[in-house]
């Protein structure tokens, strides 16, 4: 990673995903840019302008005071601080164009990545908004790097593998263990294995400890959810445009048992 942007309300789970990122990309080689936006819930015509004053005299002091915690513990860090008008995924797409940014960093607010983010409206409007990946960190994750990997893919949809790097680049940076599985209730083991050779996944995955998994379920999501669990996975992989229902999904509530059990980062790409 290049560029990464850091998004933050100054919440304790923001806080959270800043040293998340901070853990598995380091000093080196890295521009951040931690990135604080505010707006007004209602707009009052004669208060508008001095409210707007206020919420950008607070948003530059709690910047300062993130970039002072910040250095504190990397001193060598390249960061630029941005303070901005405007909703989060609105702000948010704008530096991510203007500053070609290359992963996008953001806390989840509850007990769940999944269900706080993903499938919160602000989440998936960003989602909709930008094409870079984004990494989503829920407040309770251990902060360690990623020993395992699990990434939930539907094959017989995917054309090319170069948008797998973000997820490559960590494996290969922390010797992971990637598992490849495909959650499906429609397509067969013979289907599956032609992609797979179509793809030349073992040349994409070079070098990289990975294995693949084939889980019979008709609901995907749900699928997923009991694999990660079952492997204590450490990160999950997703790319919402290869399953058809994932646009939908994203603004819909979620069963109890996905929110209790999603506790882990989750890489959009």
């Amino acid at each position: 990673m290049k560029k990464v942007l850091l998004s933050t309300d100054f919440s304790e789970n923001a806080q959270h995903a800043i040293d998340y990122a901070l853990l598995l990309f380091g000093d080196q080689d890295v521009n951040y840019f931690l990135l604080n936006s505010y707006c007004l819930m209602h707009n009052i015509p004669e208060m508008l302008i001095s409210l707007e004053d206020i919420l950008h005299e607070q948003s530059e002091k709690g910047l300062k005071k993130n970039l002072a915690h910040i250095k504190n513990d990397y001193q060598k860090l390249v960061i630029e601080t941005i303070s901005t008008y405007g909703e989060p995924a609105v702000a948010i797409k704008k530096v991510v164009k203007d500053r070609s940014i290359d992963l996008v960093v953001i806390g989840s607010r509850g007990r769940s990545a999944l269900t706080e983010t993903i499938f919160g409206s602000n989440t998936a409007d960003l989602v909709r908004r930008i094409t870079q990946p984004i990494l989503i960190v829920p407040l309770h994750n251990v902060l360690r790097p990623p020993r395992k990997i699990v990434f939930a893919t539907d094959l017989v949809r995917i054309d090319d593998l170069n948008f797998l790097e973000p997820m490559l680049l960590l494996a290969r940076k922390y010797q992971s263990e990637i598992t490849i599985v495909n959650v499906t209730g429609k397509h067969s083991d013979s289907r599956v294995k032609r992609a797979l050779e179509r793809l030349e996944f073992r040349n994409h995955f070079q070098g990289i400890n990975c294995r693949f998994e084939l889980v019979q379920n008709e609901d995907i999501l749900e699928g997923i959810n009991e694999f990660v669990s079952n492997e204590l996975a450490d990160m999950l992989v997703l790319s919402p445009n290869e399953y058809p229902d994932f646009k939908d999904v994203f603004h819909k509530s979620v069963t109890k048992r996905m929110i209790q059990r999603m506790k882990i980062p989750i890489l959009v790409i």
